[in-house]
């Protein structure tokens, strides 16, 4: 006869502790949630085997209730030997019941179940390595897009504006000049401080073009000079940064040196970066075609005033009259500070050439003796700081009063 502590597998001696635990064991063992992906038979020997087991432990986890059932029964399945030396299980018959086997079949899905959760166990944390590592690389990629953004030189658009980092914390402005005609050189009859070589005042076609909104600073070219390796020229090799002096234009640069800054604004950013014509420059100074001061003599209109150039017994830092002495595209120091190189070589008989003619985007002569200069400087006379004053030096001149800004084309 099977008791109720056969059932649950403990001893008749066993205290309710030992009967809790064994019963949890044994629920846990025949639960139907266990045993979804079993037989039938298997399934349906769980479910009975799980009423005897919870009758079972109705009345021996009370004690009342187990105390008369105590009184109640005989234990076959419990010996005792001679030694009394307690409890232990009846001995089973060597022939295996429909019982037995449907237990055995039961604990080995349970063991089956254990593999596969500890299999799943695996997967999952496979899975999460893998996550893990896609997440690495992830941030790896980020980092890499990160740090080639705050790689320098560097440029970005934003809006009618180019925004040029040099490097940390030191950049400046280039502002769109739309394409357009403008009147180029000296009108006599206007002004009466025109030179031979602004004559004959004749309209010229511009494409579309940024140009820096200040001259080049020395802090702006520090960051190139400190970059530069090995140094472009025996004047760069000389050149050291002005302290208190970061934002004031750079002087003493020669028209290859100059060019020799572009050139590595282009190698750094992947945009052509250069200096701008003769004709884009004094573009930007005058403005476009059809305004009401169309050919203006300076960059504020036709009226000369001393409050509006940037003028003194030195260079200033740049901007320093703006906005008063800017241009009609908002440009600074275009009259006064420092003379600015061209790209362009110098010709005085180059308007003469263009007679009659509708010139687009011209770039100058092909050779000469100097390259054009404009824009007059910090200690020049009036007359040469209109828009359309020419002049020139050497490209291996290096002076005081004699700087440079920059321009590219749309991209």
């Amino acid at each position: 006869m099977t008791t109720y502590y056969d059932i649950l597998d403990v001893p008749p001696t066993a205290t309710p502790e030992q009967i809790r635990s064994a019963y949890r064991i044994l629920v846990q063992l025949h639960h139907p949630d266990r045993l979804q992906q079993a037989n039938a038979q298997v399934r349906q020997y769980a479910e009975e085997r799980l009423k005897k087991i919870n009758e079972a432990y109705a009345v021996l986890s009370d004690p009342a209730r187990r105390q008369r059932y105590d009184a109640g029964h005989r234990h076959h399945d419990v010996e005792a030997d001679d030694a009394g030396r307690g409890w232990r299980p009846r001995r089973r018959g060597t022939e295996p019941t429909a019982e037995s086997t449907a237990q055995a079949d039961a604990r080995e899905w349970a063991r089956q179940a254990q593999q596969a959760q500890r299999d799943a166990k695996t997967q999952e944390r496979q899975r999460r390595a893998r996550q893990q590592a896609e997440a690495e690389r992830y941030e790896a990629e980020e980092r890499a897009r990160r740090e080639a953004q705050e790689q320098f030189p560097r440029a970005r658009s934003e809006g009618n504006a180019l925004i040029l980092h040099f490097a940390p914390g030191i950049w400046t402005t280039l502002i769109r000049i739309p394409a357009g005609d403008f009147l180029m050189g000296a009108d006599p009859q206007r002004d009466h401080d025109a030179a031979v070589a602004e004559l004959p005042q004749h309209r010229i076609q511009v494409s579309e073009f940024y140009l820096g909104k200040y001259p080049v600073t020395n802090a702006q070219f520090d960051a190139f000079v400190n970059a530069a390796c090995p140094k472009p020229s025996a004047n760069l090799a000389q050149w050291r940064l002005p302290t208190g002096k970061e934002t004031h234009p750079v002087v003493n640069i020669t028209w290859n040196d100059a060019v020799s800054f572009c050139q590595w604004l282009s190698d750094a950013t992947g945009r052509p970066f250069r200096l701008p014509t003769e004709a884009e420059w004094e573009k930007a100074a005058r403005g476009p075609a059809g305004m009401d001061l169309d050919g203006r003599i300076y960059p504020w209109g036709d009226d000369w005033d001393v409050s509006r150039a940037a003028l003194g017994h030195n260079t200033l830092p740049v901007g320093h009259h703006s906005p008063d002495g800017d241009s009609p595209y908002n440009i600074c120091d275009m009259s006064g500070n420092v003379w600015e190189w061209c790209s362009d070589w110098f010709d005085p008989k180059l308007y003469g050439h263009r007679c009659g003619k509708v010139v687009r985007d011209p770039a100058g002569p092909e050779t000469g003796q100097g390259n054009v200069v404009r824009g007059g400087a910090f200690d020049s006379a009036p007359k040469h700081l209109r828009c359309s004053r020419r002049n020139w030096y050497y490209p291996d001149n290096a002076r005081l009063n004699l700087g440079f800004r920059i321009a590219v084309a749309p991209f």
